[in-house]
């Protein structure tokens, strides 16, 4: 009897002397996951859906306040003061100066990181895809490689009209607009604008190739119009596997002439990616006529073929769109009540 009580008493003691450090390791990865669900929440998108870029410019002298200042003014995050804390959190404060183009749909750590890399080096340049020729003079301008004015008067030069791409069909700056192809550049120190320019049309030429010329032929679209459609697609969605489906939509409105040639944009609404030209260029086969947003607010959209039930998905994009807008502010009254 003795005997099993002594083992029943050290089973116990054993049990106890492990108990307690098991109890503050779970308590650890508590703490650690509350912590990575609440900088996950923090630093969700300020608006998923909106894929619309904007210029931020950080001069040398801006603290992180006042980046984080301007974003939130730019509509780009949210709020300031939840940015920078979330800067300082993952160490990412060493802000770069220059132009940047943002949107509401990045992430604050993705946004974060973007200005802590830079875009711009000494000799080059990085243009993103659904920038405008503006934008485009407004970026070189502000990093030291051209004049903005002498920029936009060399895009309305008629020396362009003469190159196959470009055409005769619109005149000034705009001409080149969906020309200037989205890439990384190395340029020579003594490039002027017409270099400038020149260089980035001849990357957009050796890309269209013969192939594509010959596949918008078949789809009996000028170049330009195809350009026009990839603007479209650039605009519409930043998530790639949509893009062909939405290409393809639009193929079907233009086909089925629920929407005319005269209600395409006679300009590119900006300078598309190479996926977005491509999407363009050869579209999903698909029975869908319409496109929106998803009301589950993740950027993605849905698809129909009845206009009904398009009318009920914008509806519900729009309702979900302002529940959200409601929670947010819900969440930051609390927070400066705390």
């Amino acid at each position: 009897m003795s005997t099993v009580n002594a083992s029943g008493s050290s089973s116990a003691g054993s049990s106890k002397k492990y108990l307690k450090p098991l109890r503050i390791i779970i308590l650890i990865l508590a703490v650690v996951f509350a912590v990575l669900f609440s900088l996950s929440f923090c630093s969700r998108p300020f608006d998923k859906t909106n894929n619309r870029f904007t210029n931020i410019t950080i001069e040398k002298t801006d603290k992180l306040s006042d980046a984080a200042t301007k974003l939130e003014e730019a509509g780009i995050v949210y709020n300031a003061r939840r940015f920078a804390f979330i800067s300082r959190l993952m160490f990412l404060t060493d802000f770069k100066p220059g132009t940047y183009y943002l949107s509401p749909s990045m992430d604050t750590v993705e946004i974060a990181r973007t200005m802590v890399k830079g875009l711009t080096t000494s000799n080059g340049f990085t243009i993103p895809a659904g920038y405008t020729i503006y934008q485009i003079a407004d970026s070189l301008s502000r990093d030291g490689f051209v004049d903005k004015d002498k920029f936009l008067k060399a895009a309305s030069s008629d020396f362009f009209q003469d190159i196959e791409i470009i055409g005769h069909s619109i005149k000034g700056e705009k001409q080149l607009e969906g020309f200037l192809l989205p890439d990384e550049y190395v340029i020579n120190s003594n490039a002027d604008e017409s270099m400038i320019l020149i260089t980035m049309i001849d990357r957009f030429s050796n890309f269209f190739n013969d192939d594509y010329k010959a596949r918008a032929e078949e789809l009996d679209m000028s170049i330009r119009e195809i350009v026009v459609i990839a603007s479209m697609i650039e605009s519409e969605t930043s998530i790639e596997k949509e893009k062909a489906l939405i290409s393809g939509i639009i193929h079907n409105r233009i086909n089925l002439e629920l929407i005319s040639d005269a209600d395409l944009p006679d300009v590119p609404l900006c300078c598309p990616s190479r996926e977005s030209i491509t999407a363009a260029l050869y579209p999903e086969d698909t029975e869908y006529t319409y496109y929106v947003l998803s009301d589950k607010l993740d950027g993605s959209h849905v698809y129909t073929d009845s206009e009904e039930e398009y009318e009920e998905l914008v509806k519900a994009y729009n309702q979900a769109k302002e529940d959200r807008n409601q929670n947010m502010e819900s969440g930051e009254e609390e927070s400066d009540g705390e």
